[in-house]
C-alpha cells in the first residue's frame, strides 16, 4: 500500500483477507485489523491487557473476530425488516481502508474508512494513549431520505475473573434484559455477574467496571450515545460459541458504548452522527482503593 507508516507501526497479514497493523512504543502495544476496522489488543506498561481477544478467535475474510472491540454498524442485532441480513451490520466482517496512522507523544492517532451500506458511509478514529483508548465511530448519510442507525462499540474488556468484578454506574437503571426479553430496572447494588447478562441499559452513564483481583477500575465514558450493552454468556452460552474456550466467560465482560434498542437514531440527508467511546484504565494505586 501506498500509505507512509511511522517506524513504530507495521502492517502484515495474519490470514488471506486479514491484515492486521501492529503499534508498538514506549506508551503502548496494539493491534488493529482491518477486517472489521477493529481494536483487536491494547497493551499498556506494567498492566495487564485493557482488551480480550479470544484464543480461538477466527480469522477468515467475511468472518468477525471475537474479542477487541468489534464494530456493530449500521444496525445492531438482527436486522430491523430483515432475517437473512448478518447480526449486527456489516462492518465487523468487512474490509475497512487504513487512512492514516500518526505517532504523538502521547501514543496514536489511527483513522479508518469502512464500508458502504445503501447511503451510509462510515469512518473510525482510535486515540491510543498510555492510560486507555477513545473510539470515534462516525456515520454520514449521503442519501435524500432520513436512515435509521443504529450501533455498538462491542467492547471485550479483560477482567481477572468475571465472577468477581462488579459494574458501577448503572444502579436502578432501566434496562431491557435480553435474556428475558423484557423491560426490567437494575438493582441498587452495583451489578455483579451470577449467570448470563446480555442488557440494553439506557441513559447509565459513565459505568466503571471494578475489578479487585487485578486491582484496578476501566471508566467506560460515551459521548451520541444513550444507551449501552453488558453481556457476558457465562457458561451454557460460552460453551455454544465455537470461537470462545468452554471457561472464556470468566475471562471478559462486555461494556458496549452503543445506540442501541430505543436509542436508534434517525439521520437526517447530510448529516453526520458521532458515537465515541472512551475506555480508561484506572489501577488501584493511582489514589482510589478498591
Amino acid at each position: 500500500m501506498s500509505l507512509k507508516l511511522p517506524a513504530a507501526a507495521s502492517l502484515a497479514t495474519r490470514a488471506p483477507g486479514v491484515d492486521i497493523l501492529a503499534l508498538s512504543s514506549p506508551a503502548l502495544r496494539a493491534e488493529i485489523s482491518l477486517l472489521g476496522g477493529q481494536l483487536l489488543t491494547l497493551d499498556l506498561p506494567g498492566q495487564r491487557p485493557l482488551l480480550y481477544l479470544s484464543p480461538d478467535a477466527v480469522y477468515q475474510a467475511g468472518k468477525a473476530i471475537r474479542g477487541g472491540i468489534p464494530v456493530c454498524w449500521p444496525w445492531f442485532g438482527p436486522h430491523p425488516d430483515d432475517a437473512d441480513a448478518p447480526a449486527h451490520g456489516v462492518a465487523r466482517n468487512q474490509p475497512w481502508r487504513l487512512e492514516a496512522v500518526t505517532e504523538t507523544a502521547a501514543g496514536f492517532h489511527v483513522k479508518l474508512q469502512g464500508p458502504r451500506h445503501q447511503d451510509l458511509s462510515v469512518a473510525i478514529d482510535y486515540l491510543l494513549s498510555a492510560d486507555g483508548a477513545t473510539t470515534r465511530l462516525t456515520t454520514r448519510n449521503h442519501g435524500a431520505e432520513p436512515a435509521r442507525l443504529s450501533s455498538a462499540l462491542h467492547s471485550y474488556l479483560a477482567v481477572s475473573d468475571a465472577a468477581g468484578v462488579s459494574v458501577l454506574g448503572v444502579e436502578n437503571a432501566r434496562a431491557h434484559d435480553k435474556v428475558a426479553d423484557r423491560a426490567v430496572v437494575l438493582p441498587a447494588a452495583p451489578l455483579r455477574f451470577e449467570g448470563e447478562v446480555d442488557c440494553v441499559v439506557y441513559g447509565a452513564q459513565p459505568i466503571t467496571l471494578r475489578d479487585s483481583g487485578w486491582r484496578r477500575d476501566i471508566r467506560v465514558a460515551s459521548r451520541g450515545s444513550a444507551s449501552s450493552v453488558l453481556w457476558n454468556p457465562h457458561v451454557d452460552k460460552c460453551r455454544r460459541l465455537a470461537d470462545l474456550p468452554d471457561e472464556a466467560w470468566r475471562d471478559f465482560v462486555c461494556i458496549e458504548t452503543a445506540n442501541a434498542g430505543e436509542d436508534s437514531r434517525l439521520l437526517p440527508p447530510g448529516a453526520e452522527h458521532c458515537l465515541e467511546s472512551r475506555l480508561q484504565l484506572v489501577p488501584a494505586d493511582a489514589g482510589r482503593t478498591v
